[in-house]
């Protein structure tokens, strides 16, 4: 049988990571198959950032001959840095270039927070301050309160692979602690494992939990009309 029958999704990807991509291969939906494109970002800065953001049509046109049905750019801080209105441009301009549609992680992830129902957020990521407040400027700006943000201070991009997924789950801890009243906990870095952690940090915070790379896969998988619910993404994953 042909590899992803019901599914071709292509992910653009840092160079520096696996976990991201094998998070989605470890709970794909049957028929659903991924195609990978990588990018070079030197740091997780404005212009490391701009940088990798070069490189996302070449990558995709890459993707285009695999005959995937979307393409995902997978690098949140690449379209929220720049600030509201990146993330349509840089879809429209993949569309343009391969015929392909295309959505971000940033956008997966602003859609799976108004799917939980959140309007008040506490932000967690391996962010710098300084991309932290881009962040939280994006945020605000599309109407959410940021009710508290920790960023782990990585610049290399390649640090966030060295992190277990328990690192996430308590860094999603102390964010419910610093802001118990807010609606959902954002974890952004695509690069850092949650899969495992994420029903757990859920139940244990009583809060849902939306993170880059399980809002992306979700976001990915309604675009393409498939509803399979997958409990390893926490409440998201059974949100339609």
């Amino acid at each position: 049988m042909l590899l992803g029958w019901r599914a071709r999704i292509g992910q653009i990807r840092p160079a520096t990571a696996i976990e991201g991509a094998e998070e989605w291969r470890s709970v794909a939906p049957t028929g659903v198959a991924f195609a990978d494109a990588r990018t070079i970002v030197p740091r997780v800065d404005a212009e490391g950032l701009r940088v990798m953001m070069g490189q996302v049509l070449e990558a995709s046109r890459q993707l285009a001959t695999a005959k995937v049905d979307l393409i995902v750019q997978c690098g949140a801080p690449g379209t929220f840095i720049p600030g509201v209105g990146t993330d349509q441009k840089v879809t429209d301009e993949i569309t343009a270039e391969t015929g392909v549609p295309a959505i971000t992680m940033m956008q997966a992830t602003v859609d799976a927070l108004r799917a939980v129902g959140a309007t008040s957020v506490a932000v967690g990521s391996i962010y710098t301050d300084e991309v932290n407040e881009a962040l939280r400027v994006y945020l605000t700006a599309l109407g959410f309160e940021v009710a508290a943000v920790e960023g782990l201070q990585m610049t290399d991009p390649y640090e966030a692979s060295v992190h277990d997924a328990d690192s996430a789950y308590r860094l999603g801890r102390r964010l419910h602690k610093a802001a118990p009243d807010a609606d959902a906990l954002l974890i952004s870095c695509g690069t850092f494992r949650t899969f495992e952690v994420l029903p757990y940090l859920e139940m244990d915070t009583g809060r849902p939990v939306v993170t880059s790379n399980q809002a992306s896969l979700w976001a990915a998988l309604r675009h393409l009309g498939l509803r399979d619910e997958i409990p390893q993404l926490g409440r998201l994953g059974r949100t339609v």
